[in-house]
């Protein structure tokens, strides 16, 4: 009640989780209005449009002139604003603003014109990430941060920066990040619109400002110059976006841009159990870089939280599926959710799930078979099976790039349909006939399946897919394409062969068609538009379910392998884990795996980390295994932690120079051991296919 009836100045209130920080912002904006402040004085922004949303509907609810308040986004405000003094910069109201789509196209227009050489380290999409960052940190094109040797980018990008300024400007548009930047840039330097903003704004509120980047901080500090009534409401426990240029400290320090700033904490949680919240806020507490302070409920005890412990990531996922249903009375599948650190997680929950017709959906993405990479990659594989797929031939004709555009595939569905024959009986006869121009293309995509279907002809179908990527580079394609998303996309592969291991591993002795057949049965349900929900943890945040598991608790999945060396990363990782907790609203569980497939290979990564950080008083008694990895976890120090996953492989009987044959590339010399993912692999000399490196347990001596 202090933070809605305070009236003048700069407050900022630190809100736990679940500590109703929505209903602090609304009720506060209707009080300022009961005050005799004009609604059309008070400034809300929020983050996403749904958020915007529902506190429109709530002033609305709360005063009859809530309706004339401006509730919206940053991008949203700034827009309007712009309409009325793009004038000022340069451009007309009726502006165009790019998507990313536009943007990169037009960035690689600029790249085109300025003749910057590209190279496979280099891609346009890499030069839109580095303009993007700019952007964040509040960098225009000439700042003189960039205009010497720097660390944000290289010079060369710099001019592709600049270019691309004067490349938007001349067709009077905007990329997202410039409907704040170009504010910014008017707020700094006119007068006018200075004077205007500043003077019709008396009261601001900022909803989740520990997300704010710095252009957003300096934006809201300068509109809020003149009258400094500045209210600002977020936790930093919750910030969990600084790879979007999230800066936590905007509102850890925000006494020390505002000294004479009231201070409010909201620790009462009306959410959660109090053995969730407790769990929670204790194991949140091991952050060093945060604002004190102890969360706590008055809601009931509940039940403890669960710990499982299972064989692999098959059992894991069974478990949950098989607590799901046996729970079914109590929690319908509605309220059910489903957490995992990365995307590629969810191939394993879903196929479980389909197995017991278990109604789901996927929170924030596609589902795993429908993932662009995934099915660039099962394409290829139908057409080892079937060459005459039409459909999976179009697909992968031009992927990886071959020169083979739109109207070349045009052409040959129109000759295919003309003869009728499928379109890749067409591109043979195409070859065969030595068309002019395009045949020479289509030889490398004939040469490319032929290859492909003669070298996994008798493989076994755990290694038809390492076979694949080898001879198609599609690895390299991602990484040079899809330059910001690759890491997720590869993991997908990963999971992709992790997939087609965990079939080989049940079905012994079937093949690729065999898979197939059963990924597209389990499959052809549709969507469904309720059910369980799955999602990652990033996802999850200002979300809540009566019932949440949360896999992949291990080393290396949570806290991620990307962050293990770097303390602040560790820290925003803890408080990813916490806002995974803290939607829980009745019951809890985690869980994790002794060991992971990654395609054939096994992989075992310690228990995470943070675990050990929760009290045992609210975990459910522990027997067996798990109790001894929890004994194993408090008697260790944190160096048990900082060196990083271990693997489990057994050593074959095999040495330098020894002849082995393999089921599909025949005999041939062992010329390299070494050990990758936790399986040894082997370097061979095969007569007939030269050097190939292959798995040793397929090898036979």
């Amino acid at each position: 009640m202090k933070a809605v009836l305070h009236k003048d100045g700069p407050l900022v209130v630190f809100a736990g989780a679940g500590s109703g920080k929505t209903r602090i912002i609304t009720n506060r904006i209707a009080w300022l209005i009961e005050q005799g402040v004009h609604p059309w004085e008070i400034l809300a922004v929020t983050f996403t449009n749904k958020a915007a949303g529902e506190m429109r509907a709530r002033v609305a609810a709360l005063s009859p002139f809530g309706g004339k308040v401006l509730i919206s986004t940053f991008h949203s405000a700034c827009a309007r604003w712009l309409r009325e003094f793009a004038p000022e910069l340069g451009y007309t109201s009726d502006f165009t603003i790019y998507d990313d789509k536009d943007q990169l196209t037009a960035i690689k227009s600029v790249i085109a014109e300025l003749n910057v050489k590209l190279d496979e380290e280099t891609t346009p999409q890499d030069f839109r990430a580095a303009i993007n960052k700019a952007k964040t940190l509040s960098l225009f094109p000439h700042d003189e941060r960039l205009s010497k040797e720097n660390d944000l980018m290289p010079m060369e990008c710099v001019a592709v920066y600049r270019k691309y300024q004067e490349y938007l400007a001349a067709c009077n548009a905007m990329d997202f990040s410039d409907l704040l930047m170009n504010v910014l840039l008017l707020l700094r330097r006119n007068d006018l619109v200075r004077g205007v903003l500043q003077g019709r704004y008396r009261y601001i509120l900022v909803d989740e400002y520990q997300d704010t980047n710095r252009t957003q901080f300096e934006l809201i500090a300068r509109l809020a110059e003149k009258h400094r009534n500045l209210f600002v409401v977020g936790d930093d426990d919750q910030s969990i976006y600084s790879w979007r240029g999230a800066v936590p400290a905007n509102i850890i320090d925000f006494d020390k841009m505002y000294p004479d700033a009231v201070k409010i904490t909201m620790e009462q949680n009306y959410r959660c159990t109090s053995n969730i919240v407790n769990a929670a806020s204790a194991m949140v507490s091991n952050n060093k870089r945060r604002v004190k302070k102890k969360l706590f409920t008055q809601n009931p005890t509940g039940e403890l939280i669960s710990y499982r412990l299972e064989t692999d990531h098959e059992m894991e996922s069974w478990w949950v599926v098989d607590s799901i249903k046996s729970e079914k009375k109590t929690f319908a599948y509605d309220d059910v959710a489903i957490f995992y650190r990365t995307n590629s997680q969810s191939r394993q929950m879903e196929d479980a799930l389909r197995r017991e017709n278990i109604p789901y959906q996927i929170y924030g993405t596609v589902r795993f078979y429908d993932r662009a990479e995934v099915k660039d990659l099962m394409a290829y594989l139908r057409i080892l099976v079937n060459p005459n797929d039409d459909v999976s031939v179009k697909r992968v004709l031009n992927v990886p790039t071959r020169g083979i555009g739109k109207k070349a595939l045009d052409t040959l569905e129109a000759e295919a349909g003309r003869r009728g024959i499928s379109i890749y009986k067409t591109i043979e006869q195409f070859v065969a006939n030595d068309y002019p121009k395009l045949g020479s293309k289509l030889k490398v995509f004939v040469n490319l399946i032929n290859k492909l279907r003669a070298e996994t002809k008798d493989s076994p179908v755990d290694e038809v897919l390492e076979i694949l990527l080898e001879t198609t580079a599609y690895l390299s394609y991602v990484e040079k394409k899809h330059r910001e998303e690759a890491s997720d996309k590869i993991e997908n592969i990963h999971e992709l062969g992790s997939a087609l291991a965990d079939f080989a591993a049940e079905f012994s002795g079937s093949g690729v068609a065999e898979w197939l057949q059963s990924v597209t049965l389990s499959s052809s349900e549709g969507d469904n538009k309720s059910g369980v929900t799955l999602m990652t943890m990033h996802m999850a945040k200002g979300l809540e379910f009566s019932r949440v598991y949360i896999i992949g608790m291990e080393e290396g999945l949570l806290p991620h392998k990307n962050s293990l060396d770097d303390n602040e990363s560790i820290e925003e990782e803890r408080r990813l884990f916490y806002v995974g907790m803290t939607r829980a609203m009745k019951q809890l569980s985690l869980l994790g795996a002794y060991r992971r497939r990654t395609f054939n290979q096994w992989g075992a990564n310690k228990p995470s980390r943070f675990l050990s950080e929760i009290p045992s008083e609210y975990f459910n008694p522990i027997s067996g295994a798990e109790q001894n990895y929890m004994q194993m976890r408090k008697a260790e120090t944190a160096d048990y932690f900082d060196s990083g996953v271990s693997y489990e492989y057994e050593q074959p009987d095999i040495s330098l120079g020894q002849t082995v044959r393999h089921p599909t590339f025949g005999k041939g010399l062992i010329r390299q051991i070494m050990q990758e993912y936790g399986q040894v692999k082997v370097v061979v000399d095969f007569s007939d296919f030269g050097v190939r490196k292959v798995s040793a347990h397929h090898l036979q001596r």
